[in-house]
């Protein structure tokens, strides 16, 4: 969703047509299949733009068809994941500027007569996000509390963006459990730190993060990785991380 975003902001007004392959909410891609109405959309494109990073593996095989591809994530400046490069990029404002300049360049190589205009939407899209990198750095300057736990791994480029810091980061897979071990060592963190919130991700699982959140009297906030479809800009979905957690943190 977030390249799709992106994509539309940078075509805004060419003519060209963008096409989303996921439409349905999701929290995770890692292990998501591709049906055959998405194989079509892939099929009849000029262009597929990915994040990069991993994130399209499940459609390898989909991509290697595809006539062009822009990965949206060159020369974005990574922090290490769990199974390698955090492919999570696209809440760091100066990461979001770096994606559109890509695609931009990508389709205007591809749509010459058309660079005017994608450079121009650019512009307009860059300024968003440096105005969303302000934001935030006023909102959050004079937080109480700077640590961040959260029941998904995908928030550590936000918090480099704004200079706070990942505390415990517990990401659930579906139909999975945390150990209760893993749970008594996030619960001891929290009241050893007097850590004030806990987040989750507004599609992921919760229950564990109403555990802890019980246990240790803490408030309970979910954040959201821009990936729902809800969001209605560019930027929606950081200003809202911005203001969730200025609210359980101050």
């Amino acid at each position: 969703y977030p390249v799709w975003q992106f994509t539309c902001a940078v075509t805004e007004g060419t003519g060209l047509r963008v096409e989303r392959v996921i439409s349905e909410p999701v929290s995770c891609v890692h292990d998501y299949a591709l049906s055959v109405e998405q194989m079509k959309i892939l099929s009849r494109s000029r262009a597929v733009v990915i994040s990069g990073l991993g994130l399209e593996d499940f459609m390898e095989d989909a991509l290697r068809t595809a006539k062009h591809t822009i990965t949206a994530s060159d020369g974005v400046e990574t922090l290490p994941g769990e199974d390698g490069e955090d492919p999570h990029i696209w809440l760091e404002p100066t990461n979001c500027i770096q994606m559109c300049r890509n695609i931009a360049a990508g389709l205007s190589d591809l749509y010459p007569d058309k660079q005017t205009l994608i450079g121009q939407n650019l512009l307009a899209v860059t300024a968003e996000y440096e105005a969303a990198q302000a934001y935030g750095e006023e909102a959050l300057k004079n937080l109480s509390c700077r640590e961040l736990v959260t029941f998904h791994d995908g928030f550590s480029y936000f918090a480099r963006a704004f200079r706070l810091t990942i505390a415990a980061a517990m990401e659930i897979e579906e139909g999975s459990e945390p150990s209760a071990k893993e749970i008594e060592s996030v619960i001891r963190l929290v009241e050893d730190e007097n850590i004030p919130a806990v987040f989750c991700e507004e599609n992921g699982e919760r229950q564990t993060a109403e555990t802890v959140a019980k246990q240790t009297g803490t408030g309970l906030f979910a954040l959201t990785m821009g990936m729902d479809g809800g969001a209605a800009g560019c930027t929606d979905a950081i200003y809202h991380n911005i203001d969730i957690i200025r609210e359980a943190l101050s």
